[in-house]
């Protein structure tokens, strides 16, 4: 694990200054939310697994399905790469490309079905977009209602 954090020392940097600075400007993470205010197909996934661990099972489904899915993965290839010492297998790599075509597809449902009406597939005020482009957030959630 020592080498890996070596490794990418630079990126890892690079993220934590990312997060500092996009949280006191914006007070927000996801560059999709700062830029245009959408919420991202992983919107919710971190407190989703949060509430996961602390026992939370149903506040975790309602805030991502997909939560317990993604912390099982990721403890699986952690346990696989830093106690058994292997390397990440292409089993593996095949069920994060399905569980990434799995969030992508449950974000756009709840884009279509879920969007803006209930946390976190809510629109977040005092983005980019909307500062820049008069009615912008009118725009969006209008567009978002003509389609249901």
């Amino acid at each position: 694990m020592r080498r890996d954090v070596g490794e990418y020392r630079y990126a890892i940097a690079g993220l934590l200054l990312y997060y500092v600075v996009t949280r006191l400007v914006f007070r927000a993470f996801c560059p999709l939310v700062i830029v245009t205010g959408l919420p991202c197909p992983g919107c919710g996934l971190s407190r989703a697994v949060w509430f996961f661990l602390t026992g939370q099972f149903a506040r975790s489904f309602s805030l991502h399905p997909l939560g317990a899915f993604w912390l099982a993965l990721l403890l699986y290839a952690a346990v696989r790469r830093y106690a058994a010492g292997k390397r990440i297998s292409k089993g593996l790599c095949a069920a994060f490309v399905i569980l990434c075509i799995a969030t992508l597809g449950l974000y756009g449902y709840r884009m279509a079905f879920v969007f803006p009406d209930r946390p976190p597939m809510s629109y977040t005020g005092r983005n980019i977009m909307e500062r820049c482009i008069p009615d912008y957030r009118q725009k969006v959630l209008g567009f978002f209602r003509l389609y249901r």
